[in-house]
């Protein structure tokens, strides 16, 4: 993300390239300015509207609220999700007050007053550069190793481990991410309580290559603790709940798909929070299952739910 620049009539992206030009009378007026984020490219996907993805660019933005010698950046998450926010900030000729930290989680639906900005000496130019970046999910969160999870697919079903911890591509903020081999339409399955916070449906595509990582259909679903279970690569038209609503461990989905970065038919699950604005993490979780507990689900294990 560009730093913009605010300078008294003058609000530009720092590359010089004009967004407007505003004379001293106009400025003293409310001044609102939105920046879109551009998408990270996180396993986390895409922002959707009702049941069809839309762009991360529509969900999380910070406006410029002021007047002449003082002005107030504004947090705006749109998103069903908290999300955690890292906002840079420098000035000429201007001094910072903090409201919120540099790295901080906004909740749902909220507008949040995150700095106070003041001209030092109001008779001289000053200018103002934030830029920010964000991701999905609370870095608040504190998961609950004592929950038990569901294995994602209903009850008596089997289906085999293809990449479990710290796999070929589990790593990173996928370490503790699993992925069950499923056969496109197979029934996926909450693993734990919740509400769901996110979802998206209309991918048609997948495909090994890095061009699809952010084309996978998906559903989120926040848990009592802040952290977020993700259910990716589900078919196209395959999600089965609605933002906002409340589900149980064992309660039907979604149908697993193979879009997005995906080689094959699979269903890739795993458990996130947030750790900043620019990262997350995932946590290891403790499935039940027929053949009983476990922490560590093996490679070409076959595993049948409860």
């Amino acid at each position: 993300m560009e730093w913009v620049t605010i300078e008294l009539g003058w609000i530009h992206f720092l590359d010089g390239r004009a967004l407007s030009r505003m004379p001293d009378a106009i400025h003293s007026l409310k001044l609102t300015v939105l920046l879109l984020l551009t998408a990270l490219s996180t396993t986390f996907g895409q922002e959707t509207e009702g049941k069809k993805g839309t762009s991360r660019e529509d969900v999380v933005a910070v406006s410029q609220v002021g007047s002449r010698g003082r002005t107030t950046l504004v947090v705006q998450n749109h998103a069903a999700y908290d999300a955690t926010v890292t906002l840079k900030i420098t000035t000429d000729n201007g001094t910072v007050i903090r409201i919120k930290d540099e790295t901080e989680t906004y909740p749902a639906h909220s507008e949040t007053p995150a700095a106070r900005i003041i001209a030092a000496d109001p008779g001289k130019r000053w200018k103002i550069r934030y830029r920010f970046h964000w991701v999905r999910g609370d870095m608040h969160a504190q998961h609950d190793d004592s929950a038990l999870y569901q294995l994602p697919y209903p009850s008596g079903f089997s289906h085999r481990v293809v990449q479990g911890y710290n796999g070929m591509t589990h790593h990173g903020h996928d370490q503790y991410a699993v992925d069950f081999g499923m056969r496109e339409g197979s029934s996926v399955c909450a693993a734990r309580d919740g509400v769901v916070v996110d979802l998206r449906e209309d991918s048609k595509v997948g495909g090994p290559e890095q061009e699809y990582r952010d084309k996978s259909n998906f559903v989120s679903i926040r848990h009592a603790d802040g952290t977020i279970g993700e259910y990716y690569h589900l078919k196209y038209e395959g999600v089965l709940v609605e933002i906002g609503q409340h589900v149980q461990a064992g309660d039907r989905i979604g149908l697993s798909g193979n879009t997005g970065y995906s080689s094959r038919p699979h269903l890739h699950f795993g458990v996130y929070s947030a750790v900043d604005g620019n990262h997350i993490e995932s946590h290891p979780v403790t499935f039940t299952s027929r053949q009983g507990s476990f922490t560590t689900p093996r490679r070409g294990r076959i595993y049948t739910a409860n």
